[in-house]
């Protein structure tokens, strides 16, 4: 990647020194418009930019023809990733907690338990964590899900059907602890509504609507798919896959034009 990047000019940007890597749309702009200069590629499972450019052009050294014809600045944002890496980063992306809590945070008269900023929305699935005693009759390893209440608040349902409809645990007793979201529960789960992103049109899913419209606005419910946060993470992800390639037989005149063109 740094090969490529150093050939460019540098400008002053707020008052740093950065690359000056516009002037690549020239040439990107040039290869769009014929018909065989960009040829369509899939990317398979594993497959780095190095990898493709030794297998299309004989050379990894010309990974940045694969970068310069899909507009990729930075590989590690908009390079598909396997399996093992794509849910790592999801974890870390979708990831709650812990959100501690102690005896003066739990009201027994409301029921709820403050969490300060707590990030969570209504049915978020939270798996809760003792610290010496419980809140009763809350069990440390148990998932509960969350009765939105407002941002330094909960309340606990012990299903997702019953967070829906407003049914709370009675919480007899004070007690500390931490909770964190669950997230094999929330990356898997059809039950809940926190991990939905947005609904899809079934005829075009390039038509989306929010939740709120499908739930609350009136619409037929059954011309629109509901998306939810692994499934759209997910197809991102694929859709990164489908790439161009610079056809070989461009690749000495695209490398001279590149250089007229930095050079300016």
């Amino acid at each position: 990647m740094s090969n490529y990047f150093k050939f460019f000019p540098t400008t002053v940007y707020d008052n740093r020194l950065i690359t000056d890597i516009t002037r690549r749309t020239r040439i990107v702009e040039q290869l769009s418009v014929d018909p065989y200069a960009l040829l369509p590629y899939v990317i398979t499972e594993g497959e780095r930019p190095e990898d493709v450019a030794y297998y299309y052009y004989g050379d990894q050294n010309k990974v940045w023809m694969v970068y310069l014809a899909n507009n990729i600045i930075d590989p590690y944002t908009q390079w598909p990733l396997d399996d093992s890496n794509l849910y790592q980063t999801l974890v870390k992306k979708y990831s709650v907690g812990p959100l501690v809590f102690g005896n003066g945070d739990v009201d027994v008269v409301n029921n709820t338990i403050r969490l300060t900023s707590h990030g969570l929305k209504a049915t978020d699935p939270i798996r809760y964590i003792d610290v010496l005693t419980s809140p009763a009759p809350l069990n440390s390893g148990t998932t509960y899900y969350v009765v939105f209440v407002d941002e330094n608040t909960v309340k606990l349902a012990t299903t997702a059907a019953n967070a829906t409809n407003g049914i709370t645990i009675d919480i007899t007793s004070v007690g500390a602890g931490s909770f964190t979201r669950d997230l094999d529960v929330f990356f898997n789960s059809t039950n809940i509504t926190a991990n939905i992103m947005h609904c899809v049109n079934v005829t075009d899913p390039s038509v989306r609507i929010t939740y709120d419209t499908y739930a609350y606005g009136g619409v037929v419910t059954s011309e629109w798919n509901i998306v939810r946060v692994y499934e759209h993470e997910v197809q991102e992800n694929e859709n990164k896959r489908h790439i161009y390639l610079i056809n070989r037989n461009y690749a000495s005149q695209v490398q001279t034009d590149l250089r007229k063109v930095i050079n300016e």
